[in-house]
């Protein structure tokens, strides 16, 4: 796998960024924002395995590759089972014992805008933050566009595939 250039590198965390930004906005000014340190129910519920596009892929393998070698088997191994899996799925980068992504700081897209970024007018968030907002309402909050971002990364690094694809095409 080639890593990314300069020029891809800056583009994708300039994405990320951005989103991260649009994310600490919401959480930061609405009291009670589950989704802070410590919170994994999304992880630990998804509706789909992930799907990440190429450069989020070689992105995320370096974050995988600077794991100790127990915990890229135990990786490994979880995508292999999330197959005959039925939902929800947990995250395979999940440590589940501490509640924390091992990738966290090289997550995907879909983990960055989960609670925060709505698609199509359908909001795409957990019970906790359903609940909040029956109690609150929207107010200010300023979601994101959940597809705009998603077309903006595929048109910069092609379409997005599973981790079983991405697992199996880079067994080492």
């Amino acid at each position: 796998m080639k890593p990314l250039t300069e020029e891809q590198r800056a583009t994708l965390e300039d994405v990320y960024r951005r989103v991260d930004a649009r994310a600490s906005s919401i959480s930061e000014g609405h009291d009670g924002w589950p989704c802070r340190k410590g919170c994994d129910h999304c992880c630990r519920h998804l509706a789909e395995p992930l799907t990440v596009s190429e450069w989020e892929w070689t992105y995320l393998w370096e974050a995988f590759q600077a794991l100790a070698p127990a915990a890229r088997e135990e990786i490994r191994t979880r995508v292999a089972e999330l197959e005959g899996t039925r939902r929800p799925y947990t995250c395979p980068f999940l440590d589940r014992e501490s509640g924390g992504c091992r990738v966290y700081t090289h997550r995907p897209l879909a983990c960055r805008t989960y609670g925060f970024y709505v698609s199509r007018g359908v909001g795409t968030w957990c019970h906790f933050i359903q609940a909040l907002l029956e109690q609150h309402g929207e107010g200010d909050i300023l979601w994101g566009n959940h597809d705009a971002v998603e077309a903006t990364l595929e048109r910069l690094s092609g379409p997005p595939l599973s981790l079983f694809q991405w697992f199996s095409a880079h067994p080492g």
